[in-house]
């Protein structure tokens, strides 16, 4: 993001589409009245240094942290209630949401609340390719490691290719075998990984996300969205087909499913809900398809199909990971990493990720939204010294920067958050290590997983009376305070679905 000396966004021409956020920047135009304690002004300077600080943790879905983005200032709103709040009289006392001033009104989730799960497992394995899906394969008497071989002497596809979809392939046929589910074997592992090869190959020969007029990738896209020239295939349904074999339904564990049913009216009566969840595997999204859709029902498994997710790029770029991306609603924003990786795209990224921020202001305006996103900024990984799937800590700028964009679009009030506690990091965890090369090495686990959600996350009071530099400390104190207590709720429900027994 950059700043001016005062730390105010320059001022710079928008040529993003009609919108929320969109219009002149500048910031004379966020100006408002002097209330004799505070101006807009100064709202607005906090707002683009919170978001400075704030875009500096945002997750990636299934990859390493993000350690910053860079994104275009926001442009002139109607009143939002940040301003107004910041214009009030001397005095003033606001409680701007997501938070909870009281530790009584910050709870996690009960245990033993999935009074949704169903008696028998809903589905069962898939032992025929179907299908929706086998017309992609080509008819040859090649078995799939033979025709992987193939395409990468051809050129198709790349030897890395080759290294990790066939190690891939041994890894989950073995843990499916060794199952104590006694139908996991039966599932037809080889021809799910035929498709996935032609998927992987097809990406190869035309990315998906990329072309001539959006060279950085697509800032946002929702599930199964196809090319005019493409058949339409169900990336979501063929992930959720892939995650399901891996689960150990049984033994898995939801708590707080009675604040999800809250979360359902929410969302059907066109307000908000953003979950600020841990993140531990590269198939999370899958994981929360599956889990709230079989543990819970259909119609929370449609609120979970429908999240929007934020993610990091590399989830655009790996061609391996593309026909997952491709079963997720997706906003992505580039890193601060790899915002100076190409210099001579500099420019187009931070205008990417300008437009990935108006576009989360819209969806929060127009209502009916439901978010998610991890504030620690990464995946959780196995401590070398407790030998535990150990919590990333939150960043209280990430959690920020959800409620900034939310105000700025004028829907902090009917936006909701909820604390999420996810036990996922077996069935596919991450390296041991933080960044790296682009593709990594995939490792499955039959397994159990978790998922908890708290109750809604109450008010953090601000006293606006304060002024200059006793103003800004209490804000800042406020929203640490905010993400420390979030941070205490998830994990707190971490340990309630055995995250630490991992």
């Amino acid at each position: 993001l950059e700043v001016e000396a005062d730390g105010s966004p320059p001022h710079r021409p928008d040529s993003t589409p009609e919108g929320p956020f969109s219009g002149p920047k500048t910031q004379d135009q966020l100006s408002v009245e002097p209330s004799g304690v505070l101006t807009a002004r100064l709202a607005s300077m906090a707002f683009s240094r919170t978001l400075l600080a704030a875009v500096m943790c945002v997750s990636l879905v299934g990859h390493h942290g993000a350690s910053a983005f860079s994104i275009t200032p926001a442009a002139r709103l109607p009143a939002s209630s940040f301003t107004g709040r910041c214009s009030r009289p001397t005095g003033a006392h606001v409680a701007p949401r997501l938070g909870g001033a009281a530790a009584s009104r910050m709870v996690a989730a009960e245990p033993n609340t999935n009074h949704l799960r169903p008696a028998e497992i809903p589905y069962s394995i898939i032992k025929k390719l179907p299908k929706e899906y086998a017309w992609i394969v080509p008819e040859d008497d090649l078995d799939v490691k033979s025709r992987i071989k193939k395409y990468v002497e051809d050129g198709e596809l790349i030897k890395t290719d080759e290294l990790i979809l066939t190690s891939w392939l041994d890894n989950f046929r073995k843990q499916l075998d060794s199952a104590p589910a006694p139908d996991a074997k039966n599932f037809c592992v080889e021809d799910y990984f035929s498709v996935l090869t032609e998927l992987i190959r097809k990406e190869r020969k035309r990315p998906h996300y990329f072309n001539d007029a959006e060279v950085t990738g697509t800032h946002y896209e929702p599930f199964n969205s196809h090319h005019e020239d493409s058949k339409f295939f169900d990336y979501q349904q063929f992930g959720v087909d892939v995650t399901r074999p891996l689960i150990d339904w049984e033994n898995s564990k939801i708590a707080g499913a009675h604040n999800l049913e809250k979360i359902k009216k929410q969302l059907e009566a066109g307000e908000n809900v953003v979950f600020c969840s841990n993140h531990q595997s590269e198939s999370d999204t899958h994981c929360l398809f599956a889990l709230m859709e079989d543990q819970i029902g259909p119609d929370f498994g449609k609120i979970a199909r429908n999240t929007v997710f934020i993610a990091g790029e590399r989830v655009l770029r790996d061609a391996i990971v593309v026909p997952f991306s491709r079963g997720c609603s997706l906003l992505t924003v580039y890193s601060k990493k790899h915002i100076a990786s190409e210099p001579e795209l500099k420019g187009a990224k931070m205008n990417h990720n300008g437009k990935t921020m108006k576009q989360l202001g819209m969806f929060f305006a127009k209502g009916g939204t439901c978010m998610w996103f991890a504030p620690s900024g990464g995946r959780d990984r196995r401590s070398g010294e407790t030998g535990k799937v150990e919590l990333a800590p939150f960043d209280p700028n990430a959690i920020e920067m959800m409620r900034q964009v939310a105000d700025k679009a004028g829907a902090l009030e009917k936006t909701h958050f909820y604390a999420m506690a996810l036990a996922t990091h077996n069935i596919f965890p991450p390296p041991s290590s933080v960044g790296g090369a682009l593709v990594e090495e995939r490792v499955v686990n039959y397994s159990p997983l978790g998922m908890a959600v708290s109750e809604e996350i109450g008010d953090i009071p601000v006293d606006m009376s304060l002024e200059g530099a006793e103003l800004k400390k209490a804000i800042k104190a406020s929203r640490v305070e905010r993400a420390n207590q979030v941070y205490a709720l998830m994990k707190k429900d971490y340990e309630l679905i055995g995250g630490y027994d991992q």
